[in-house]
């Protein structure tokens, strides 16, 4: 791909070869702070690691620019992934002070786009001329911060990033459950989405499961056999693992959000901290926030999803044992990730997996402490020890159990077409909700 300065200032040929197909569609005017570059791909953008988005960052890192635009005129096809690759890209720009803004797409990937977009920093517009229009104001303000000797420079990080942290909120639910539908649409042969949606929300409130988990479950799985009542005909019932961490409780009737809520009251009290929080492992997404508490709203969308390498947590994840990092100066955090959790008043995080029987980590849990280099005593680490170990074994029997007891009433469900079609189980998970124990104030993510 060849980008092109909005300005008609230069050409440069960067990433000619990481983009091929892609080619430069020259466009008319912009403020003079900084050029606006455009780039237009063919094809899909069906991946998170497309070359689209290597060669944006490229250009924004290698270039004073104000805005990158993406032209999708000649895009006909955008998955989660590359949703999800979108907004990667606009976070690296956006840290080198540059904005990115699409352009041009045709309706079924503009409406794909705003759903998945919604309210978020990455602007779409019709054409490549009012995108490059919208430019101006931006380039107008980095002109005034020039003129002044740089004396506005402080708030306008603050403002970038304060948009990095909404980008790292934008990839909620939207595109995954759109995705579910679409997969239940063609595999029942249902009307509309709003039955494929009303089908999904029955089965998930029956089992008090929560629709974005259903929703991956569903997409994970192989499909069952189309004439087949049961969607998983070979499984057998497996018991609940014990509890110890909540006496007086059955492990089989309690729901998730119980447990996950108590592990994270027990591991503050372990260590006398006001600041933790809970990310249970989701095969695409990585780790994503369930449970929290003393954090702000800028720490909770910041790290409402967390992948590989970017943080404490995601070591401990990768390496599936217990992580101690100093905030100020491990080099696993980035520059602005770094910020965010200083900011809260951490300075010491310990981050522990938990881990199935299958040895496969299905959460972390991770506590701070305001105290630079506050190591654990031999008794805090066995006791958050068994903690992790308890409630990992305890949450891999729900996905194997709970969830896939989901996907089975959906499937019954589905295959009739009606929402209310399969009766109400007696299970566990038709109990009602638990109230959360201990700490009131605790935050449970959306």
């Amino acid at each position: 791909m060849r980008e092109t300065d909005a300005t008609g200032r230069a050409e440069g040929q960067g990433v000619r070869k990481a983009a091929p197909g892609g080619r430069a569609h020259p466009a008319a005017g912009a403020g003079s702070a900084g050029a606006v570059w455009v780039l237009r791909p063919d094809g899909g953008f069906e991946r998170p690691d497309h070359p689209l988005f290597t060669g944006a960052w490229q250009v924004g890192r290698d270039r004073p620019i104000t805005a990158v635009i993406v032209d999708l005129s000649q895009v006909r096809e955008i998955t989660a992934d590359g949703v999800r690759g979108l907004l990667h890209c606009a976070r690296a720009l956006a840290e080198a002070g540059a904005a990115l803004l699409l352009a041009g797409a045709d309706e079924p990937v503009a409406r794909l786009l705003r759903v998945a977009l919604v309210d978020g920093p990455i602007r779409i517009h019709d054409t490549v001329e009012a995108a490059v229009a919208a430019c101006g104001a931006a380039a107008s303000r980095a002109d005034a911060i020039a003129r002044d000797g740089g004396r506005t420079a402080v708030p306008e990080v603050i403002r970038l990033r304060r948009e990095t942290v909404d980008l790292r909120a934008r990839l909620r639910s939207h595109p995954l459950i759109a995705q579910a539908q679409g997969v239940l649409r063609e595999r029942y042969r249902l009307p509309d989405p709003q039955t494929a949606f009303a089908l999904l929300q029955r089965s998930s409130q029956t089992h008090n499961v929560k629709l974005r988990t259903l929703a991956a479950a569903l997409l994970r799985m192989d499909r069952p056999d189309p004439d087949s009542p049961l969607w998983f005909p070979q499984r057998t019932p497996e018991e609940a693992p014990a509890l110890p961490f909540l006496p007086g409780v059955r492990p089989g009737e309690v729901n998730r959000g119980t447990v996950v809520k108590t592990v994270l009251s027990q591991a503050l009290e372990v260590l006398g901290s006001d600041m933790g929080d809970v990310q249970l492992a989701n095969p695409v997404s990585g780790l994503r926030m369930e449970q929290h508490h003393g954090f702000g709203r800028e720490f909770l969308d910041f790290f409402a999803h967390v992948g590989e390498g970017e943080t404490s947590c995601a070591t401990a994840a990768a390496r599936a044992r217990p992580v101690m990092s100093d905030i100020a100066t491990d080099r696993v955090f980035s520059d602005t990730a770094r910020e965010v959790i200083l900011a809260t008043g951490s300075r010491t995080a310990h981050s522990i997996p938990m881990t199935g029987a299958s040895r496969r980590v299905v959460g972390v849990f991770s506590v701070h402490s305001s105290q630079a280099g506050r190591g654990l005593t031999n008794a805090e680490a066995g006791i958050l020890h068994q903690l992790a170990t308890r409630a990992g074994l305890w949450l891999e029997w729900h996905e194997r159990s709970v969830v896939l007891d989901a996907l089975e009433d959906l499937h019954q469900r589905a295959q009739g077409a009606d929402p209310e079609a399969a009766p109400r189980p007696s299970g566990p998970e038709a109990a009602p909700r638990e109230a959360a124990p201990r700490r009131p104030d605790s935050g449970s993510a959306p």
